[in-house]
């Protein structure tokens, strides 16, 4: 498969856990002159191997299936990885874990809970009433150590903004369910829909993988496809030490 010139190029990885067999990669471009999106590469359902520790080709492999698509893919210098999985857990669990854990009461609401959630997931419940799952307090941390563990094996991608403010090679955390008109099976808001492969099928792990990927397009295009809504990044102010979660504006 010969990909041709891209702009830039998303992927976005729908983490389903160490022993997961149901793993989704999409791979989407972005040619600035034509102003249009190419699908490069969807994976099916599959489960990392358990011989060697995984990395960036381990994901991309299923999803483009041969050698020449996965160098055009790596050599792009506009780059970036979505993951639908936490990239940090919450400042005061690593203070409670290390034996630093300050008092603290029990809270009326578990959005508040210190030890269940991040700054940057109270913000998304304050704007937009949508409490994501919590990476200690559900099976998320599954998900989170795996994508955590695989960081130092992306090659030269650069986690934002918590490692670095911004990169060209990125990988950074994004949260597709806000990107949909209600909850996880629902279908995406129109104006990202009509953009998607007509052969993906909403409530699917490759359809969040492809919501993933869009965003994560978004950011290595900085902010330049038209055809798609802003990324909202982090306000300016924002303590990162946690992380951020991208992810398409919406009212």
């Amino acid at each position: 498969m010969t990909i041709g010139h891209m702009d830039a190029i998303g992927i976005g990885w729908d983490v389903r856990g160490w022993q997961g067999n149901a793993q989704a990669v999409v791979v989407v471009g972005w040619q600035a002159r034509e102003q249009r999106l190419h699908w490069l590469g969807v994976s099916p359902l599959f489960r990392l191997s358990s011989r060697v520790a995984p990395d960036l080709d381990a994901l991309l492999r299923p999803a483009l299936q041969d050698e020449i698509g996965l160098m055009q893919v790596l050599a792009c210098p506009q780059l970036a990885l979505g993951i639908d999985a936490p990239l940090a857990f919450p400042r005061a669990l690593a203070d409670l874990l290390g034996g630093r854990g300050a008092e603290c009461a029990v809270p009326q609401r578990e959005i508040d809970n210190p030890y269940a959630y991040r700054d940057c997931e109270r913000w998304l419940y304050r704007q937009y009433g949508k409490k994501p799952l919590s990476a200690t307090f559900d099976r998320l941390g599954n998900n989170a150590t795996l994508a955590l563990s695989m960081l130092p094996r992306l090659a030269d991608l650069q986690l934002v903004p918590t490692r670095v403010p911004e990169a060209d090679r990125a990988v950074l955390e994004v949260y597709p369910a806000l990107a949909k008109v209600a909850g996880k099976a629902s279908v995406a808001r129109s104006e990202i829909a009509a953009h998607l492969p007509a052969d993906l099928v909403a409530g699917t792990d490759p359809y969040d993988a492809a919501l993933c990927a869009l965003m994560a397009l978004q950011y290595a295009a900085k902010g330049t496809v038209s055809l798609l809504p802003p990324l909202v990044s982090a306000p300016a102010d924002f303590p990162l030490d946690e992380g951020w979660v991208y992810h398409f504006a919406r009212d």
